[in-house]
């Protein structure tokens, strides 16, 4: 079976997928208004093939990410695999493909905080990788609530560590005022930092469930099972894994009100929590046929919405 193989990988496993992963995601080209997109803007095709490389670093990336901090002991492609599946990536979510990308980085450091007393190192690059975050993503403030949560999750929730937390976060505007005044020039935070623009997409979202409401329905039922078998499986995870699996639920929660109250494109950045939950089913289900089954169900509706989108 398919699943058996992506949970112990070999080498030309990976291969595969690379090849695979370039066929899905390369898929709109094919279509014609890609074709039209690409003739009226001579930057669309490199823009996406760029875009697709990075798509498969991200992958990757979370891969490794998972595996290298216990969070999924069992070493696989499974949660690039997913990763890879949920994407609907257009031209537009450049800023929220690059700030989840760099969101990677930002949650490495908050699990290697892990059994920490005090983590202040961890701390200060988690803050100042969000500080970066949040000048290209401005709503991406709300995942400070994140580093909040992992401190009590990790229990190293004190003024010390807030303390280090907000000169992460304030290092690019002391860099900033520096820079002013070793130049003699104004002093203008708005080129640094914009307001979020926050509104609830309650039309919008609405509007894409009756669009797709047969691959909503899909994607949303193997969501359900995979978070139920999670909270079944909690016991029985190592106590460090359970705490990660906290912090990514937290990240989870807080992406989906980001996607809810941000931008059309902001939907982007549950991508990488959901598709830890997602794999984590894959992965551990003693109920394999199903599994089976269901990954089949999720490979197909990809491709079935990949060839329906417009990039």
């Amino acid at each position: 079976m398919l699943l058996e193989k992506l949970i112990t990988p070999k080498p030309k496993t990976t291969l595969y997928f690379v090849v695979f992963s370039l066929i899905f995601l390369t898929v709109p080209i094919i279509k014609n208004h890609s074709f039209d997109f690409f003739n009226s803007n001579q930057y669309g095709l490199l823009l996406f093939l760029s875009s697709t490389f990075f798509i498969l670093l991200h992958a990757f990336g979370l891969n490794n990410l998972i595996y290298k901090n216990d969070v999924i002991k069992k070493e696989n492609l499974i949660i690039a695999t997913v990763f890879v599946l949920l994407n609907t990536f257009n031209l537009q979510a450049g800023i929220d493909l690059f700030s989840s990308f760099l969101m990677l980085f930002f949650l490495n450091f908050l699990l290697e905080s892990y059994q920490k007393e005090h983590p202040f190192n961890e701390v200060f690059c988690s803050s100042f990788v969000l500080s970066i975050i949040i000048i290209i993503n401005p709503i991406m403030v709300v995942m400070y609530l994140l580093l909040i949560l992992s401190s009590l999750v990790y229990s190293y929730n004190n003024w010390r560590s807030y303390f280090v937390s907000f000169l992460g976060l304030s290092m690019p505007l002391i860099f900033y005022f520096i820079f002013k005044s070793i130049t003699d020039q104004k002093i203008d935070l708005n080129l640094i930092y914009n307001f979020p623009v926050i509104s609830f997409k309650d039309l919008e979202i609405i509007a894409f469930i009756k669009s797709y409401q047969k691959i909503f329905i899909i994607f949303g039922l193997i969501t359900f099972i995979s978070i139920l078998e999670f909270f079944n499986w909690l016991y029985k995870k190592s106590i460090r894994s359970r705490k990660s699996f906290f912090v990514i639920l937290a990240y989870l929660i807080l992406s989906t009100i980001i996607s809810s109250f941000g931008s059309s494109c902001n939907w982007y950045i549950l991508l990488t929590p959901l598709s830890v939950f997602i794999a984590n089913y894959f992965t551990y289900t003693k109920k394999r046929n199903l599994a089976n089954i269901l990954f089949y169900v999720f490979i197909f509706t990809s491709f079935y919405y990949r060839w329906n989108i417009v990039i």
